[in-house]
């Protein structure tokens, strides 16, 4: 896609947005959710694969060319688990009435709906109704069936990984109070993030990084700490 029509597709989604919510911000809720969800995908690709093979080992059976292959595969899996977590987020906080509607958006938004053949986006619907336990498990599922390394991640990072997608989508539509709410639930998950001398564990702008700890999906080091 060229960089007039990637144009094209995120003013649409804007005006989509703004006339369907009767809003006038959809500009910066479309750049802070494609911000922040691009950096996540970003990251937690890098966590599944890169630092996997830096700390764990790299698995000699997969070829250069079956890397680069099995590398988007995994992003794209990355992109669909993320929208159906952003949905559910705007729909159980409230910020949308539809969840369908919201879920077709950001696919457009997220040019998922070009990447995507039919069944994908039939999955993304149907994960929608699925309890979090269950979309997370399948989630997991068909990572390792393209980046097989991906199962050596630490399993918490997993758990972690659906709480930011809700963060970034509360912070997105201005939420910051509860983007501060499910940053401790994170807390609670893995209690270190908070020890961070350089962002202390607060919540960032969306599309930010901490370069200590690697807030908003945190380095392997954290990941592992007691």
């Amino acid at each position: 896609m060229d960089l007039d029509d990637f144009s094209q597709r995120h003013a649409e989604a804007v005006e989509q947005f703004n006339r369907r919510l009767h809003r006038g911000d959809g500009l910066r809720v479309a750049s802070s959710l494609s911000a922040g969800l691009s950096l996540l995908r970003d990251v937690l690709a890098v966590r599944l694969h890169e630092d996997v093979e830096r700390i764990v080992g790299r698995d000699s059976m997969l070829i250069p060319v079956s890397v680069l292959k099995a590398r988007k595969l995994a992003r794209r899996e990355i992109e669909l688990f993320q929208a159906v977590e952003s949905a559910v987020a705007a729909r159980d906080f409230g910020y949308v009435e539809s969840v369908d509607w919201y879920l077709r958006w950001l696919c457009h938004l997220r040019q998922i709906d070009r990447q995507s053949d039919s069944s994908d986006l039939g999955r993304l619907t149907e994960s929608l109704g699925a309890p979090a336990d269950q979309r997370r498990g399948h989630f997991e599922s068909e990572l390792a069936k393209v980046l097989p390394e991906s199962t050596r991640a630490p399993l918490v990072l997993f758990r972690l990984f659906p709480l930011a997608v809700g963060i970034v989508t509360a912070q997105a539509f201005g939420d910051h109070s509860r983007a501060a709410r499910i940053r401790q639930s994170q807390a609670s998950i893995l209690p270190a993030i908070l020890d961070c001398r350089d962002c202390h564990g607060k919540v960032l702008e969306n599309g930010e990084q901490c370069a200590g700890c690697g807030n908003p999906l945190w380095k392997f080091n954290w990941l592992t700490a007691d």
